[in-house]
């Protein structure tokens, strides 16, 4: 019997495998669940997703059987490169993985056990990829993974781009309209949008007022500034339109830069005014949740290298740590590494 480290693989000499999993008394609310991936490394439908309410998959080669899953890999199809064994913690279920004693997965063939693996090493994970079952050639070989998200079953979704739902997925496939919210709708929302309305209507405009138009007209995207399309992106992702979402996000992401370039050009002019000194005018960051959102969607397309090259951007446009507020920052520098680490397997397969 061999015991498989983290990241460490054996070949599959039979296509009947059973991989049993065994966590402490202690741990109550642990679920366990599968998943059949694509070359891409998502999933199309959630027939591919076996859990305690589908605990066999379309084709019949993986089955949820208790504390256990059975695989039959000679009837897993061409489609299918990868299968990933994982555990999740109940949404109520108190504590992490880490909050316990290791649990032991062992995998056994015909002919006994062939292999078992430790789960040890884990932090903050509420949701972890034990195993991945995977194509080598003409083989199949399982290595040990390990890995998880602390945001339990919800990340996991993310990073395979599970779809939950199969008219959504068929609604997917037609293409969208992309809705361009209203910009003159309302109430101004601050002095920026207030001294464009001015600019637009021809009304006189102070030297501030000319400052805040110049920079709120470079944050148009489709005439309408960019802070406006969150309840429009929002509907695009819920529908399963993500190409169309990205599409308009890269064009926000666009028009955030622009804004900035038109600060750093308005930023003399800004000290003069306001008797600064030049270096103490704050030229903005980037909005991180832009960022954010359009990492998210290239995830569920499973574009890890677009990802990783979308938060790079940012981080050009950044700015100085010392300035960055709130929380999006570090989930985004944690999201690129977990990008990268699941580029870096698709390439190492």
């Amino acid at each position: 019997m061999t015991e498989l480290s983290k990241g460490a693989n054996i070949e599959l000499a039979d296509a009947r495998i059973r991989i049993a999993v065994d966590f402490p008394a202690a741990m109550n609310g642990v679920d366990l669940f599968s998943v059949l991936l694509n070359a891409a490394g998502t999933t199309d439908s959630d027939r591919n997703v076996v859990y305690f309410n589908q605990p066999t998959s379309a084709c019949g080669g993986v089955t949820l059987d208790g504390p256990a899953i059975q695989l039959r890999l000679d009837s897993i199809p061409a489609s299918v490169q990868t299968i990933i064994v994982a555990a999740a913690l109940d949404a109520d279920a108190p504590g992490t993985f880490a909050s316990h004693d290791a649990g032991t997965v062992t995998i056994t063939a015909s002919g006994g056990v062939v292999a078992s693996h430790t789960v040890t090493g884990m932090t903050e994970e509420r949701c972890i990829v034990l195993l991945e079952i995977y194509r080598r050639n003409s083989a199949w070989k399982i290595r040990a993974v390990s890995q998880g998200w602390t945001n339990g079953v919800a990340d996991l979704i993310e990073s395979y781009g599970i779809a939950v739902d199969e008219q959504q997925s068929e609604d997917s496939l037609r293409p969208a309209t992309i809705n361009v919210p209203p910009e003159m709708a309302g109430e101004p929302m601050g002095s920026g949008e207030a001294a464009f309305r001015k600019q637009r209507a021809g009304l006189p405009m102070n030297a501030y007022d000319q400052l805040h138009a110049s920079e709120y007209e470079q944050g148009l995207v489709r005439g309408t500034h960019f802070v406006k399309w969150s309840d429009e992106i929002a509907r695009l992702k819920r529908e399963g339109h993500l190409k169309e979402a990205l599409v308009v996000l890269l064009e926000i992401l666009d028009a955030t830069e622009r804004t900035q370039a038109q600060e750093r050009t308005n930023a003399e002019a800004r000290a003069a005014l306001l008797h600064w000194r030049i270096e103490d005018v704050v030229v903005r960051e980037t909005p991180p949740g832009w960022t954010e959102n359009a990492a998210i969607v290239l995830r569920k397309l499973g574009d890890y290298a677009g990802e990783v090259a979308v938060i790079d951007r940012w981080l050009a446009h950044a700015g100085d740590p010392a300035h960055w507020v709130g929380a999006t920052h570090a989930k985004l520098l944690a999201r690129r590494e977990k990008a990268l680490a699941l580029r870096d397997r698709r390439q190492g397969q």
